[in-house]
């Protein structure tokens, strides 16, 4: 066996988030092959490209462009980990809270002017509102108690707290995770993956297009929690 038979071997037996974890850019290379790797991050490279339906050897390639155009940018995994919070929270907790809010806007008016035409546009808008409705108070849950124990845990401190070991609220929010990322797959059932059809109007492609970003950043969101700052709370 040859030495690049071994490390493609290697590569496709490590998982798709310590991946990510280990190198950002392969984040760009995993969305465009539809690999997900945020809920699905425990899954071997082998195993997500087999669910995502696509030849192991194409995103291997992909891949090794990226590591030949030079140093990995690996910044926020070297956070500490309040850093690291204060990052998510700046950042994805804080466009989550701008953009759901112009997501359930432009779907309701989608209801009003397109729904009794185009039955996708109820449910459409009924998985919109249950996404939102599951994020908000789930930042919350995130801001008032998980996060403040793990800066607890990292600045040495006594976390105190009625939810036990670290690992149970961790449990929850990579649960909550996984469930807004059923929601995500209902939508693309929905939408022709954010594609709108040639007679959409303005709303209609404004709203998938936001959509789309909204997705595009929950999975960096929920890639820097469940790969990054939850392992290494547990570590602690």
């Amino acid at each position: 066996m040859s030495v690049t038979d071994q490390t493609e071997i290697s590569l496709s037996e490590q998982r798709v988030g310590q991946l990510v974890a280990d190198d950002f850019r392969y984040a760009h290379v995993f969305s465009q092959f539809g690999i997900d790797f945020c809920c699905g991050g425990g899954r071997t490279l082998a195993v997500a490209c087999d669910k995502a339906g696509i030849a192991l050897v194409d995103v291997e390639t992909a891949l090794s462009k990226i590591n030949s155009e030079g140093k990995k940018d690996d910044a926020l995994n070297q956070l500490p980990l309040g850093e690291l919070i204060d990052y998510i929270e700046a950042n994805h907790h804080a466009y989550v809270r701008e953009k759901a809010p112009l997501l359930m806007e432009y779907s309701q008016k989608m209801v009003r002017a397109h729904g009794e035409r185009h039955a996708e546009i109820k449910p459409f808008a009924g998985w919109v509102r249950a996404l939102v409705n599951d994020l908000t108070p789930h930042l919350m849950k995130e801001e008032k108690i998980l996060f403040p124990a793990i800066r607890a845990m990292a600045a040495g401190e006594t976390v105190e707290g009625c939810f036990g070991h670290i690992g149970n609220p961790i449990n929850a929010m990579q649960h909550e995770h996984d469930d807004a990322g059923h929601m995500l797959e209902k939508l693309h059932e929905l939408t022709n993956h954010f594609q709108p059809p040639e007679h959409a109007c303005t709303t209609w492609r404004v709203c998938y297009a936001t959509l789309a970003e909204f997705e595009a950043d929950l999975i960096q969101h929920i890639h820097l929690e469940n790969n990054i700052l939850f392992p290494k709370a547990l570590a602690l």
